[in-house]
């Protein structure tokens, strides 16, 4: 009997794409060789992962008629973007499509009214899509390259990942945070871009914002005690690698659907009436100037909700 194969449609951003991870395991145990389609660069998450075959591409490319013969034929299609672009692809391809619930009107009408600020998960939904009720994101890294950073940093470090795209989402006090974990003989560690160096570049502890693949990355976030950060694609790196996570709430809010779940860490929200103030915590904030009142978490209740997550 021939395999079959199934094609998980997810085209932007990292985090989603990161979190796409939770129908791998699904998708094997009901009999499909899972497959992805994303945009260039973010299949790279799963270079080291031999569960899953990725189409990488640029989005200039999507409707070419080379690659749209590539994604045909498939078994079963999941559709977990749901815009415009997945549309027409569902026209283009044909076959066995399900699409997963995106909740779009409700989530941005929870941005104007607290009435539609209800409890929603995007892996929830993802899983739902295939009639799964549990699971959880897991991206695969080679043992050689977890094995090579522990070696160098050793085990009692916490990871922080001060950036985010917006900065209505980038908590200010992570270098008050990361002191506190340092006087009491954790090594600190950051992990980003050359953007988040600029934040970050007189902090204490170890920074390797800039200066690492994304696959080190990664690892270096694996071999970690504790992650630390915003509401961002490195927070789901820290779900899908296994290591417990904090994430500080910003412009965006939990109903959004991309939360931690109880058994991944915990998340910390200030409350405000006016959170989320927009999708994807664009834009500038209607009461106050950076650092906004929605990122005014003292350090220290964080450091104590932190602490609940390591090892007496």
């Amino acid at each position: 009997m021939a395999e079959k194969r199934a094609l998980i449609v997810r085209l932007s951003s990292f985090g989603d794409v990161v979190l796409t991870s939770c129908l791998i395991d699904p998708l094997i145990e009901l009999g499909y060789r899972p497959h992805l389609l994303t945009f260039f660069p973010y299949g790279e998450v799963f270079s080291e992962d031999p569960r899953l075959k990725v189409f990488q591409i640029r989005k200039e490319e999507l409707f070419k008629e080379e690659n749209l013969k590539a994604f045909k034929h498939f078994d079963l299609y999941v559709d977990l973007h749901k815009n415009l672009k997945t549309f027409l692809l569902r026209l283009l391809l044909g076959g066995s499509w399900k699409v997963y619930r995106k909740q779009s009107i409700r989530r941005r009408l929870a941005i104007y009214f607290k009435a539609f600020r209800k409890p929603y998960s995007v892996i929830d939904a993802y899983l739902s899509t295939i009639g799964y009720k549990e699971g959880r994101p897991k991206i695969v890294l080679s043992e050689d390259r977890v094995k090579s950073w522990k070696e160098k940093l050793g085990e009692r470090y916490i990871c922080i990942a001060p950036g985010a795209r917006y900065q209505k989402k980038r908590y200010p006090y992570f270098d008050k945070l990361a002191e506190l974990f340092l006087s009491i003989g954790y090594k600190v560690v950051y992990v980003g871009d050359q953007t988040d160096r600029k934040l970050s570049e007189d902090w204490k502890g170890i920074n390797f914002c800039g200066q690492l693949s994304l696959m080190d990355v990664m690892a270096v976030i694996k071999g970690g005690m504790l992650f630390l950060g915003n509401d961002s694609g490195l927070l789901h790196v820290a779900r899908a690698v296994g290591t417990k996570a904090v994430q500080v709430y910003g412009g965006t809010h939990p109903t959004l659907g991309f939360a931690l779940k109880e058994e991944e860490g915990i998340y910390m929200l200030k409350g405000l009436y006016c959170q989320p103030c927009d999708l994807h915590g664009k834009g500038k904030c209607r009461i106050g100037d950076y650092p906004y009142p929605c990122l005014h978490i003292d350090p220290y209740f964080i450091f104590e909700r932190a602490l609940s997550l390591l090892p007496s």
